[in-house]
């Protein structure tokens, strides 16, 4: 069987519009890459050895010098995607010449907790915060309007006290959460790709923009006051590519860090920035 040499091997699911997006760049630049669908009934019969840094995915044969893997959480079979996913990362992480966002990282758990105070440390302002394994305090908490909870891990939307402490079943079935100051001033994501900051204001009326069918993204300067820290903060962890989210106190004024999440969906902020985002992947790969 030939071998085929190419820039770029991508790994992910048709129906994920993020791969699609990289995917669709990567052919209007030019690159030479193979995509290998997630979603496709064979996406497991992939296999590789350590003898030359090939890898089979059906009936191609590939030589990649980069790769890019995303699981799908859109759709498709997640056995089958997280299978397909941990024989291409498998792949990628034993032939060490290859391309691959945050490669120093993969495999290790985001902590949210290590990561607030790391960020303390560099010389963010962090909100106030307590960590809850049993939730029952919260029905007594005082001024509940101004305190909101997130899980302790995961990705679960946030909500304010509010508008659960007097829930006592909700309360009970909940993970343990982080409970914080609820921060009024406007909401900001920074994209670190390669090196290359981004910046974009989320325009929201909801408490987690996620839950907002009409929030709006526009690309904006990323704050001076948060730029050196910023660097700082994903050269300490590691981070090839990540997004850091802030709440400011009021408007765009006092940014306060809220976390860094390592493997962001990226497409209606590659959107606010005509392809920027896309293109620095891109860049940062091949």
């Amino acid at each position: 069987m030939s071998v085929r040499s190419l820039q770029l091997l991508v790994v992910g699911g048709q129906s994920d519009p993020n791969t699609c997006r990289l995917v669709d760049q990567a052919h209007l630049r030019g690159v030479d890459y193979f995509f290998w669908d997630t979603d496709r009934p064979d996406a497991r019969h992939i296999a590789w050895d350590f003898q030359s840094p090939a890898i089979d995915l059906g009936d191609a044969t590939v030589e990649p010098e980069a790769l890019f893997l995303r699981y799908n959480v859109f759709a498709g079979d997640p056995v089958q995607n997280h299978a397909a996913l941990d024989v291409a990362e498998s792949f990628a992480l034993a032939w060490p010449q290859l391309r691959l966002l945050n490669r120093e990282t993969t495999g290790d758990a985001n902590n949210k907790s290590r990561n607030l105070m790391l960020a303390r440390q560099l010389g963010f302002v962090i909100p106030e915060t307590v960590v809850l394994g049993q939730l029952s305090p919260l029905a007594t908490m005082p001024n509940p309007d101004r305190k909101i909870i997130k899980p302790l891990a995961g990705g679960d939307h946030a909500a304010i006290v509010s508008d659960i402490c007097n829930d006592a079943d909700r309360l009970c079935s909940l993970v343990p959460q982080f409970v914080q100051e609820k921060l009024d001033g406007e909401n900001i994501r920074v994209f670190s790709i390669g090196g290359q900051l981004f910046a974009f204001h989320l325009q929201t009326t909801e408490i987690d923009y996620r839950t907002d069918e009409a929030v709006e993204v526009h690309s904006m300067p990323v704050p001076p006051v948060i730029m050196d820290l910023t660097q700082r903060l994903v050269d300490a962890i590691g981070f090839d590519y990540c997004a850091l989210d802030f709440r400011c106190r009021s408007g765009f004024a006092d940014p306060v860090f809220l976390e860094i999440n390592s493997f962001p969906m990226f497409v209606a902020f590659d959107d606010a920035c005509e392809n920027q985002l896309a293109d620095a992947i891109l860049g940062f790969l091949v």
